[in-house]
């Protein structure tokens, strides 16, 4: 397989396909099937893959829970993170149906969250699918559905078919994707381009506060940063029964710099420091899409985005943006990593005049109260 071909969950036309055809316009897009079929397929095809991992609606995509079992497991790398808008069109084989008058609409599982504000309106059922092309075809084949939710570009010329409506996704709507490919796979891991070390950390439920080894944990993590913009930076929580997995981008770390001999061998934080590398920051996509397209999420300094079963905590002047679950469980790690970044900033830190500024702005707040002087400003993923 040429490594210019990415197999993609649902192939082409998928939302997974439109993504990839954006990020990578001259690759080949092969289907991999469903997403939960990648794990079976790594087995015997290496790889690259895309997958999503991450709707701000929706949370980690249950389909994909495995990307972090299998990072826990090495048996994968990690060569692109980036987030993408998500938008829904409306097809119908009745152009005249009335978006007020819908009885059963059809699509992948997670549009009933990202366009809970159109299908409610219509007084619509919805109708799950593993992917938006499997709707499609279902209604095709004559399913009793009285139109789906697919992603832009299909059935905009097909016969018999109509594009109602464009806007169907609710606000704020983004998804998260991942370009993975098996560990023992390293075509691309020479080049230098690829220099933003992505690393994984598992240790217990941080529940409403972190405990002493987690503290010291991310104490001596911050205790290593020479360069703000260097620093490691928490983007993603995926929740698990007893444990946490943390995923992370920025400079490289190690355990053994972090955690004393006794901390290690106590093995209630493990540490997976080759995970992959990337070329460009997630976290700095995610600023300019946000800025672009999502304006409620970067015209604050501390922002909060309530999904249906997740968290976003974003503070866009340090350029730091993590992905939770609960958000009583997020939040005390949020709030740590600024009261420490406040403290390097107070204490010389490099960084740049911008987080200066930002820094001088809230500083009084910040001797006051530390952590507890932030407000996050809620934006809720629904226009209703």
């Amino acid at each position: 397989m040429s490594i210019h071909t990415i197999l993609c969950p649902g192939g082409n036309n998928s939302q997974t396909g439109t993504a990839v055809k954006e990020r990578y316009p001259d690759s080949e897009i092969e289907s991999c099937g469903k997403i939960h079929d990648v794990y079976k397929r790594l087995e015997n095809d290496t790889g690259s893959y895309v997958i999503p991992i991450w709707n701000s609606h929706e949370g980690e995509v249950e389909a994909a829970n495995f990307f972090w079992d299998l990072i826990e497991q090495e048996k994968i790398k990690v060569y692109d993170l980036w987030a993408k808008q998500i938008e829904f069109w409306f097809v119908t084989r009745n152009p005249q149906l009335s978006t007020t008058l819908h009885g059963k609409i059809g699509s992948v599982i997670v549009a009933r969250t990202q366009c809970s504000d159109f299908i409610d309106k219509a007084g619509a059922e919805f109708i799950q699918y593993a992917l938006t092309t499997v709707a499609f075809d279902d209604y095709r084949n004559g399913a009793l559905l009285d139109g789906v939710l697919v992603a832009p570009g299909q059935g905009e010329d097909e016969v018999g078919y109509s594009v109602t409506e464009r806007e169907t996704a609710n606000p704020n709507n983004f998804t998260s994707f991942v370009k993975l490919v098996r560990s023992d796979v390293t075509f691309e891991i020479n080049d230098d381009a690829y220099n933003h070390c992505i690393t994984g950390v598992k240790m217990r439920s941080l529940e409403n506060s972190m405990g002493e080894i987690e503290y010291s944990f991310f104490d001596q993590m911050f205790n290593i940063v020479e360069d703000l913009n260097e620093m490691p930076r928490l983007i993603f929580a995926f929740k698990r029964t007893s444990k946490v997995g943390l995923l992370f981008e920025g400079a490289s770390f190690h355990i053994a710099d972090l955690l004393d001999a006794e901390e290690i061998e106590s093995g209630n934080i493990l540490m997976y420091e080759n995970a992959g590398s990337v070329s460009s920051l997630y976290t700095r996509e995610l600023n300019n899409l946000f800025r672009e397209k999502f304006p409620a999420l970067s015209d604050n300094d501390f922002i909060l985005h309530k999904g249906v079963k997740t968290c976003l905590f974003a503070c866009p002047p340090l350029g730091l943006y993590t992905h939770g679950y609960e958000i009583e469980t997020v939040e005390p790690v949020v709030r740590f990593y600024i009261n420490k970044i406040f403290e390097l900033i107070d204490n010389g830190v490099k960084c740049t005049s911008d987080q200066t500024e930002f820094f001088e702005r809230h500083k009084e707040g910040w001797q006051q109260k530390q952590s507890e002087f932030i407000e996050f400003k809620v934006v809720k993923p629904t226009a209703c």
